[in-house]
């Protein structure tokens, strides 16, 4: 007589799986960092050489040289002035603020949205913010404030689309994003300088292409569980290709400051 017990059978193991989204290295924030600091070198440099001035970044025959934002110029058929405004600083403090504007923004932007993208957005939402200065500023102005205010309405457009996905992260870089758009204009309100038409039109403008470019996810796959993934249990989220769409999406916005410098102009 054989006595038999019942074979016993391992449960599956349960490993709970974790997804991020990848991303993308701040390669585009580090070369406009370079380019603002040799932009302004170079204005420098001009007005000492040409002009005979130590701080040729307050000069304006520097600023017009390099295409400052001149109402009167851009009217004239000079809108290329639109797009180098952007690069240009006044002062040192000028500069320096800015710069550490993107330091904190540009890489955070980028890492959403990837190289392609946060160009688009950098570059739009500058142009969308010299278009709001030449409609409603008569003075010259320069700087990257708009392009930048573009980030922060790329990054409060991002999160608030996925607000029930990231939560409490959400809310909070939607709450800092507030506090510093609402603090810069009311310190621009106070200063006779400051170019709040340019940041708003930076904010709206970054944040209607920002839209449009969003990175839309896809569930995620099934996957084969490895050595590796038990030991790193997180995936990567893919990306829904949407190059066609996107590319469409920057026309529209690229077609809507057209239209706007005319009506301005016009």
């Amino acid at each position: 007589m054989i006595d038999s017990s019942p074979s016993s059978v391992a449960e599956p193991r349960q490993v709970r799986v974790m997804v991020y989204v990848k991303q993308a290295s701040p390669l585009i924030s580090r070369i406009l960092i370079g380019v603002n600091l040799v932009v302004f070198l170079a204005m420098i440099g001009i007005g000492y050489l040409v002009f005979g001035v130590l701080d040729g970044t307050e000069d304006l025959r520097v600023l017009l040289l390099f295409g400052a934002k001149v109402n009167e110029l851009i009217a004239a058929g000079q809108t290329w002035r639109l797009f180098t405004a952007m690069f240009l600083h006044i002062g040192v403090l000028h500069l320096l603020f800015n710069l550490y504007a993107l330091y904190l923004f540009g890489p955070q932007v980028e890492g959403i949205f990837g190289h392609r993208r946060f160009t688009v957005i950098y570059v739009v939402g500058g142009l969308f913010g010299s278009l709001a200065s030449y409609a409603f500023v008569d003075n010259l102005s320069a700087g990257a404030s708009g392009a930048i205010f573009g980030l922060v309405g790329a990054l409060s457009v991002y999160y608030l689309r996925y607000r029930d996905q990231f939560g409490a992260q959400a809310r909070a870089v939607l709450q800092n994003m507030a506090m510093i758009v609402v603090v810069n204009f009311i310190f621009g309100l106070s200063s006779p300088g400051i170019d709040n038409w340019g940041h708003l039109g930076g904010l709206l403008g970054g944040a209607v292409v920002a839209w449009g470019l969003i990175p839309r996810y896809l569930p995620p796959a099934p996957v084969a569980f490895t050595p590796e993934l038990m030991q790193n249990p997180r995936i990567p989220l893919q990306e829904e290709p949407r190059l066609g769409m996107e590319m469409g999406w920057m026309v529209i916005c690229l077609g809507l400051i057209w239209l706007g410098v005319g009506a301005v102009g016009g």
